[in-house]
């Protein structure tokens, strides 16, 4: 069992991360890919808006990811102890 709790603690940070990096990455309203990354954003690998689509699905992901891990960290502690009596 504490296996699995390592492994979905290593999980949930790992997602924490991921969703820390990716916020950080997207531009906002008024700011273009070029003013973070150099002009000729419309020639990169995603497009002038794939990137921002992509951006934006990974995190969605990234976010489902952490929830559902931190929900699952809480049952397993909650298993151990009867809190409900």
């Amino acid at each position: 069992m504490e296996l699995i709790k390592t492994l979905i603690w290593v999980i949930n940070l790992l997602s924490a991360v991921t969703i820390i990096v990716l916020v950080l990455m997207q531009h906002g309203k008024g700011a273009d890919m070029g003013a973070a990354f150099g002009s000729g954003a419309s020639g990169s690998l995603f497009g002038a808006s794939g990137s921002a689509n992509f951006l934006s699905r990974t995190t969605a992901i990234a976010a489902v990811v952490f929830f559902s891990t931190s929900l699952t960290l809480v049952y397993l502690s909650g298993a151990e102890k009867q809190i409900w009596v």
